[in-house]
C-alpha cells in the first residue's frame, strides 16, 4: 500500500499485490477499468474463483461518475461484506475519490493496466448489475437492455482524457492519460470476435490507425467513448468502413442536443452537431449508433430544461442518461436522487 494524495486530498491506496490468497472480483464500473481488472486476473487464473465463498480477498470495482453510481457501489460492498464479514477491496474510480468517506470495512485499491495480457477469459471478473436494473440480458438484437457492449472483447487502446467538460471528474479520477501503440495490438484483435476499441477518450490518431487496421484485415470493429470533435475528424474513414460492413458500433456520448446547455458544459456545439449528422449516416449504412446524455443539467442556479426522448430514438439505436451530478456526494441527497430518478417517487429535493 502507498500513500497518495491527488486533486480530492491524501489516502490510502492498496495495491494488487497486498491482495491475499485467492481473490473474488465484480465490477460495477465501467468497461474499461472492468478491462483494466481482467488483465490483473488473467495472468493470475489460478487464484481468482466464481465462488466468493472460497475467496480471502474480495474485490469491488466502482464508479463515481454520478452519485447514484456511488451508492451502487456502496450498496454492492455492503452485500458482500454482509454475506461473508470481510474486508472489502473498493477499486476504479471511487477509490481515487479521497474526499467521499467510505465505510471502514472498505480498502481502496489501486487497479493498475497488466500491459500486454489478452483477456481469455472473461469471467474471472463478474459484472455486477445495478441494484434498481431487474434484468441484465444483452444481445446485438436486444441493446436497449442491459449495458452497452456486455459481450464484446475489450480492446484497452489507451486510458485518460483531456477534455474539459464542467461536469466530469474522470480526467482526474484516472490518472494521466497513455496510449497504447495499435500495430503492438494487431495480433490481439485478431485473437478474438466482436471487439470493441476501449478508451476513456480515443484519439483521433488512434482511431484513424485502426480504422485502417481493420480495414486491412478485413475484420469488423467498435468504438466505444469516442467525443464528438474526434469522431468528426475520423469521418472519411470511419464512412469507408461502414460502406464495407467493418463498422459494428459506434458510441459517442454527445450528453445533449442544446447549443445553450452544450456552450454551459464547454461543449462544442458545431462538433456536436457535425457529430449527430455523421452517426446519422452511419446509421443509415446499418452501423449501430449510441449515446449518452445528461438530464437535469444544472449550472449558476439555472436548470436546464431535458430532451426530447423521441429526438434520440430516432437518432440512435442505444441510448441511456445520467442526472447531473455536481461531484459533492452526500449520502442522504443521493437516497432523495434514487427515489427521484429510479423509482419515480415525489421526494422533496434537498
Amino acid at each position: 500500500m502507498k500513500i497518495v494524495k491527488n486533486k480530492f486530498g491524501e489516502g490510502i491506496l492498496y495495491q494488487e499485490e497486498d491482495l491475499k490468497g485467492k481473490i473474488y472480483a465484480t465490477s460495477a464500473a465501467c468497461m474499461s477499468v472492468w478491462s483494466d481488472m481482467l488483465s490483473f486476473a488473467n495472468k493470475y487464473k489460478d487464484r481468482f474463483v466464481s465462488e466468493i465463498g472460497n475467496a480471502d480477498s474480495i474485490v469491488v470495482l466502482g464508479c463515481q461518475v454520478t452519485d447514484l453510481a456511488v451508492l451502487n457501489d456502496l450498496n454492492v460492498a455492503n452485500k458482500l461484506h454482509e454475506e461473508t464479514g470481510k474486508d472489502i477491496f473498493m477499486g476504479g474510480c471511487l477509490a481515487q475519490r479521497m474526499d467521499i468517506p467510505l465505510p471502514e470495512y472498505i480498502k481502496r485499491l489501486d487497479v493498475v493496466r497488466v500491459i500486454g495480457q489478452e483477456l481469455d477469459d472473461r469471467s474471472l471478473v463478474h459484472y455486477e448489475k445495478p441494484f434498481w436494473v431487474p434484468e441484465f440480458e444483452e444481445s446485438k438484437d436486444n441493446l436497449k437492455e442491459g449495458n452497452l457492449f456486455r459481450n464484446y472483447y475489450p480492446l484497452k487502446i489507451g486510458a485518460g482524457c483531456h477534455g474539459k467538460c464542467k461536469y466530469c471528474t474522470i480526467r482526474h479520477t484516472r490518472g494521466e492519460g497513455y496510449e497504447m501503440v495499435p500495430e503492438e495490438q494487431i495480433e490481439e484483435f485478431l485473437n478474438h470476435e466482436h471487439v470493441v476499441l476501449t478508451s476513456d477518450s480515443p484519439t483521433v490518431s488512434q482511431v484513424k490507425a485502426w480504422c485502417r487496421i481493420a480495414k486491412e484485415c478485413n475484420k469488423e470493429i467498435s468504438i466505444r467513448n469516442i467525443e464528438p470533435q474526434n469522431l468528426i475528424q475520423c469521418r472519411e474513414e470511419l464512412l469507408e468502413l461502414a460502406d464495407n460492413h467493418l463498422l459494428d458500433i459506434v458510441h459517442c456520448p454527445v450528453q445533449s442536443f442544446d447549443s445553450e446547455l452544450l456552450k454551459a458544459m464547454n461543449r462544442s456545439v458545431t462538433a456536436t452537431n457535425q457529430a449527430v449528422d455523421l452517426l446519422y449516416e452511419l446509421r443509415e449504412k446499418e452501423v449501430i449508433t449510441a449515446t449518452n446524455i445528461i438530464i437535469d443539467y444544472m449550472t449558476d442556479g439555472k436548470l436546464y430544461p431535458n430532451h426530447d426522448i423521441e429526438k434520440l430514438q430516432e437518432n440512435f439505436d442505444y441510448y441511456s442518461w445520467n442526472p447531473y451530478f455536481d461531484g459533492n456526494f452526500d449520502m442522504d441527497r443521493a437516497k432523495q436522487r434514487f427515489k427521484k430518478y429510479i423509482t419515480n417517487e415525489k421526494v422533496t429535493q434537498k
